[in-house]
């Protein structure tokens, strides 16, 4: 029992400190997208409403949610989760979703 619990809290120490950054969220963006991703993070920071960068990022301690928009007049896209130092792709996951169906 306890060695169960021990793993348990160490699996969430972990992902605690693994939690990717908004900094980190911008590099993936720019080596997956490249200057598209830029481009992209660029015109967020335009449209959104003062001093905002345009991209947001939830953070929940173990894991994080980035979007962008919903502060100005761009609408709020869900764009990845973050979680262990890796991001997943809301929208790719969702276009899987429904090829398979």
């Amino acid at each position: 029992m306890r060695l169960i619990l021990f793993l348990i809290i160490a699996l969430l120490v972990v992902l605690a400190f693994t939690n990717p950054t908004e900094a980190e969220f911008r590099s993936h963006m720019q080596q997956k997208y490249g200057i598209a991703g830029t481009l992209s993070l660029k015109v967020a920071a335009i449209f959104s409403a003062g001093t905002s960068s345009g991209l947001h990022r939830e953070n929940y301690y173990l894991f994080s949610r980035y979007y962008v928009g919903g502060d100005g007049i761009l609408p709020r896209s869900d764009m990845a989760w973050g979680v262990a130092g890796r991001f997943f792709d809301i929208e790719e996951a969702e276009e899987e979703e429904n090829k398979s169906r």
